[in-house]
């Protein structure tokens, strides 16, 4: 599977004071197939990014044995010319080692994501399309047939922009190649769905980690609310795993508290 991010972006609105806001949209394919998978998303940080290779797993009913992500900033942080020649001299280009030595925490979910559903990650080269042509020339088609055909329509939520990439999607993939017969989901079932691993019979659940320095109120942010962890750990280091819907805090590989992680922002803590 082939994923990128594509440049344009769909508006949507605040029905209230009007504020203007960017849909990303998320393009997944299968490359002999051209099956593809488009998704709109409020960012393209890693949660969502990893959403996205979730949900696109689900929407082609199977899980693929490699996975071609693009070099994103989602995933790759830039660093600087000596530091990356260092690095791939010494890692030879491994993927994991480098994301573990520059981003211990974005190397730990991805290695979550690979484990759980048992898939390689191989990203393109820096300035190497080609790794990834389909990719490409899937989110340049989808940026055609997707946001040209929404350009009109004014959404006023990011579940509205969805919903109707979501009906351009089905048609998308419905319509008949100019070269060969069949469509894309024709050709997916006839040609690549025999070779998709089964899903596992729950998502995973994508998870961000960092660590932080318990404060005197006892009290950690997931950048927009507070949550309590147990008071006699004030001072100390804990690990904090945030996920949609959850706030884990742990400490030397113990779970220490848990909490609903509140999608709003809210002036009282969670206790």
């Amino acid at each position: 599977m082939q994923v990128d991010w594509a440049g344009t972006t769909i508006p949507y609105y605040d029905r209230v004071t009007g504020e203007a806001y960017n849909a990303y949209l998320f393009a997944a394919v299968l490359p002999c197939s051209c099956y593809t998978y488009v998704e709109a998303c409020d960012d393209m940080k890693t949660t969502n990014c990893l959403l996205c290779h979730v949900y696109a797993y689900e929407y082609f009913g199977g899980v693929t044995r490699l996975l071609i992500p693009d070099n994103l900033k989602t995933d790759v942080v830039k660093n600087t010319r000596y530091e990356t020649i260092l690095i791939k001299k010494l890692f030879r280009n491994n993927f994991f080692e480098i994301i573990r030595l520059r981003r211990p925490d974005i190397f730990r979910v991805l290695a979550e994501m690979a484990e759980y559903y048992e898939t390689a990650i191989v990203p393109a080269r820096v300035r190497a399309p080609q790794d990834k042509s389909l990719a490409e020339g899937t989110v340049r088609f989808a940026t055609t047939w997707i946001i040209a055909a929404l350009r009109n329509q004014k959404f006023f939520s990011i579940d509205e922009v969805n919903a109707a990439v979501k009906e351009k999607l089905g048609e998308l993939n419905k319509t008949p190649f100019k070269k060969r017969e069949g469509c894309r989901l024709s050709a997916y079932k006839d040609e690549e769905q025999a070779f998709m691993k089964p899903l596992p019979l729950t998502p995973f659940e994508p998870a961000v980690w960092s660590s932080a320095k318990v404060p005197l109120d006892y009290l950690i942010s997931d950048g927009k609310n507070k949550y309590s962890v147990p008071f006699d750990l004030i001072g100390e280091q804990v690990d904090i795993r945030l996920t949609k819907t959850a706030v884990e805090v742990f400490f030397h590989g113990s779970r220490v508290a848990s909490h609903p992680r509140l999608a709003v922002i809210r002036r009282e803590p969670m206790i």
